[in-house]
Formats: structure tokens, sequence, C-alpha cells
């Protein structure tokens, strides 16, 4: 392959042979040395030779560019990397704060005890994060400390006043667990004794029933309001979605149904057919929130509005401090008893022409709002959470009372915080990375991540 051209502005060995043969060709033309055809020849050749080699270098010096560039793409690329890993590092350190650090124990306990079980780290894991990534920390306006004339604070991002990596950290138990009503095959124990198999298919049908009792509230809540939205036809496909969520990721190839007492059950047909799209049904559980896009009435509509607040992880119950106020709506209007209080608060709109509930939730969304800013805790125990909807009314004088029952509330809905999800990004100049991981607070172990 002939050699590009040097950077001093000479040509190439191999190019200047070839112009050197084009000219006397070229030269011997004009001077009417040789047979006319001849002559024609030695041209037509010079000038093939000539393009050849001018392409040969034109596409060497765009390969050399475009190695150039792509060698400065993956070095950015690799530089953002570190910086994402190195804000995940960072927050996970946060996260296990209890467990990592013996001294904050001891720190905490100084608080008093019901104190120091109610203080979850975790929130304030990205605050650490930026203090590293900036060097600065501030409370309320106040400069506490200022490392960032440091060389070992912060990393590079190309811009000034750009920090090199960043994160935001969420309890992963505020979202929907999509695999909350699974079933898995059972195992026999060789050493276990003998159960009925009556028994023991009464018991699984119960726990199944009243885990999908729960999927139907907790999911109702995101997907009801879409009915009025245009994405679903009719409130019964709301209802179908959900029955194949829930096949979808049972042991069984049953179909599900309610019975006209609300209850989940074996309807005895065949789950859906999936073989007009090339695949069959899992009967297990999902293992990314994406694989319910797969499902039988799941539009892609639907799922760019519900992805986000979706999880398959084993989270515990919703976390009220962080989960969206329709999921809130969904249990709390179905542990209140009666049926036409129910549509009276729920549904229809009250004195102040929104629905007593979506009043409520708002007043709600507000405190915990108010309550994040000032770096507290919005509710510190379920009681707390049911006192708010019990004196609502009577504190902002609407005069309709929320009669929602509380033990019905708290089969699904909790303050602590099982699972944290950290998304971190990394930055170098225009090109950004990003890590998203979800962390086991109870064991400080990373159950997934992956990047973006």
């Amino acid at each position: 392959m002939p050699q590009a051209t040097p950077m001093n502005g000479e040509r190439a060995p191999s190019l200047m042979g070839a112009l050197r043969v084009a000219g006397r060709a070229t030269a011997e033309s004009v001077r009417g040395q040789g047979s006319k055809r001849e002559r024609g020849i030695a041209l037509l050749m010079a000038l093939v030779v000539v393009a050849i080699l001018s392409a040969f270098s034109i596409q060497f010096s765009y390969n050399l560019s475009a190695n150039f560039y792509m060698a400065g793409n993956l070095t950015a690329s690799t530089q953002a990397y570190y910086n994402a890993r190195s804000a995940t590092r960072i927050a996970l350190l946060a996260v296990n704060a209890k467990k990592n650090f013996p001294q904050m124990q001891q720190f905490m306990s100084l608080m008093g005890k019901s104190a120091s079980q109610r203080l979850e780290i975790w929130q304030r894991a990205c605050d650490f994060v930026n203090i590293f990534a900036t060097g600065k920390a501030e409370f309320f306006g106040t400069s506490l400390i200022d490392f960032s004339g440091e060389k070992a604070v912060g990393g590079k991002s190309l811009k000034p006043g750009v920090a090199a990596f960043k994160c935001t950290v969420t309890a992963e138990d505020a979202r929907v667990n999509l695999n909350r009503a699974a079933t898995d095959t059972p195992i026999a124990d060789p050493n276990a004794a003998p159960i009925d198999p009556g028994i023991l298919a009464a018991q699984q049908l119960q726990v199944q029933q009243r885990r999908a009792a729960q999927l139907y509230v907790q999911l109702g809540g995101l997907l009801q309001p879409m009915v009025a939205q245009g994405l679903f036809g009719k409130e019964e496909d709301v209802l179908d979605l959900i029955l194949n969520i829930i096949d979808w990721t049972d042991a069984d190839n049953t179909k599900s149904d309610l019975d006209p007492q609300g209850n989940f059950s074996a309807a005895g047909g065949a789950e859906p057919d999936y073989g007009k799209y090339g695949y069959e049904t899992k009967n297990s559980k999902m293992d990314t929130v994406g694989e319910v896009q797969l499902v039988e009435g799941m539009s892609s509509e639907v799922y760019c509005r519900l992805r986000d607040k979706l999880t398959v992880f084993a989270t515990d119950k919703i976390n009220v401090n962080d989960a969206d106020l329709s999921v809130l709506k969904g249990v709390l209007c179905q542990s209140i008893q009666d049926e036409v209080a129910r549509a009276q608060i729920c549904l229809l709109p009250g004195p102040t022409g929104v629905a007593p509930m979506d009043e409520a939730l708002i007043a709600l969304e507000t405190c915990r709002n108010l309550k994040k800013q000032v770096y507290s805790t919005p509710f510190t125990s379920m009681s707390r959470f049911t006192q708010f909807f019990e004196q609502f009314p009577q504190a902002m004088g609407t005069g309709v009372p929320l009669p929602i029952t509380s033990s019905v509330v708290n089969q699904q809905l909790g303050v602590k915080t099982k699972m944290v999800r950290i998304e971190a990004e990394g930055i170098y100049g225009d090109t950004k990375r990003k890590m998203v991981s979800v962390v086991d607070t109870t064991t400080g172990a990373l159950v997934h991540y992956h990047y973006e």
C-alpha cells in the first residue's frame, strides 16, 4: 500500500514515481516520439496508475482519521465508564455505612435506639458522591467544606465546572414488583413428612390468590387512569393485562380469572397463545422489566409510561415515602370497605372539585417533598401514615372522612427499604456512561448491575 503524504508537505515516493512516469509519457506524446498507439497506451496507463494511487492515498487518509477518532471515542468512553464506576462505589459505601463502619453505629446510638433504627443512610448516599465529585459540601446554602483545589478530589470531565460523576438513589421498594404473583414448580423434599396433595394445593392457591390480589391493586392503580387517557379501550382490558402478567409468571398453563367475589382463581381455559409471535409463555419469573412487553395486551406506549415504576426484584412492601401516588391511591381505595363510600371518595369530585382521596394525596406529596428537602424521612412508621388520612379532613376542613382500613393497608404498604437503586453517571467531555445498580440493604450485596 502506498504511504500517506508526510506532514512536511513532500510527496510519498510511490506517488512521485507515478507522476514522473506520467510526465515522461506526456512529454514523449508532445514530442511525437513513438507511434500514436504507443503514446496513447502509455498516457492511458499513467493516468490509470495515478488514479489508483490517488484512491489508495485517499482511503488511507480516511482510515487514519477514522481510527484516530475511534481511539479518541474509546478513550472518552473508558474514562466515563470509570467515572460512573467511581460514583457507584462511593454510593455503595454510603448505603452500607452501618455495616461497614462500626463507629457510625456507636455515633447513631447516641440518638436513641428508635431514631437509630429509623435513620436510613442510603437516602444521603449521592450527597457523599457529590462531595467527592466537586470537593464541596453545602447545607442549606452554607458552605461546610471546600476541597475543590485538592488533586485527589474529583475526576476528569474536560469541562470547567462540570463534575466528572453524579448519581441518584431511590427505593426499589417504591416500584411495583411484576413477579409478586409468580409461583414456582414445587420440589419434593425426600426428608419431609408427606403432605396431602389436596392440602398442599389449597395452601399454594391461597398464597397465590393473596399475592395476585396485591398485584392487581398495585398495577391497577397505575393502569386505571390510562383508560380515561385512551390507552385502553375499556376497563376490562386492564384486568386482562394483569391476568396475563400473572399467567406469564406462574408455573402452570391454566388461565387465571377473577370470580364474582373478587378472588383470583383458575378459569380452566388455556393461557394466551403466543405462538403467533414466535415464542411461548414463560411460566416463571421475569428477569427484566422489559420482558413485560412480551405479555399479551402490553402496548409500547403503556410500557414507556410504566417501566420506571416497575421492578422484577424481590422487594418487600411498597414504600410509602417514595411510591407513585397512583399506586398509593389503588391500595388506599381498596381498603375502604363500603363500596358507596369508596366511589364517593375515590371517583366522584368533592367540594373542591377534586376527588377527596386525590386531594389528600396531593397534600401528601407536598409533605413528602418538604420533609426530603430538610433531610428528613416523610413517614417513619405506618401509624403516622394512616394518621395522616384520618386527620386530613379535619385539618383541611373538607368534612369528607377517609375511612381507610389500616390492617388492609399495612399488608401492602410499609416504610422500610429492602432494595435500593443507584443510577450513577460518568462524564468525560461530551461522552456519558451510566451504571445502574440494585443493592440489597439487608446484606449489602449487589444483586444486579448493568451499563448504559
